[in-house]
């Protein structure tokens, strides 16, 4: 009776077909789109509280600008007054 040698020929081909019903590749790539998908994540995450943090400021600093705004105007009267107010002392003035 025949017997096929056993010089590891048929074992590499016997695990060659046996690799390929396993699919280590889809394993590796389901890795690989996990931790894509995880850096995303994070990615989205970090962008939404950077935004929250500008969308902060930015309106803390629209407040500082209407309070700046608002003392602008203040100051503006008061100095339209103390103008009124030397204009009226010079004509009011008695003469020496």
């Amino acid at each position: 009776m025949w017997a096929p040698a056993n010089n590891g020929w048929s074992q590499a081909i016997a695990s060659q077909s046996s690799d390929s019903k396993r699919k280590p590749r889809q394993s590796v790539s389901y890795s690989t789109n996990d931790a894509l998908k995880a850096d995303y994540r994070e990615i989205r995450r970090l962008e939404k509280k950077r935004l929250g943090v500008l969308l902060y400021r930015r309106e803390s600093m629209e407040r500082e600008l209407e309070a700046i705004k608002a003392a602008l105007s203040t100051f503006e009267a008061q100095m339209q007054r103390n103008v009124a107010y030397e204009q009226l002392s010079i004509c009011h003035k008695p003469s020496p």
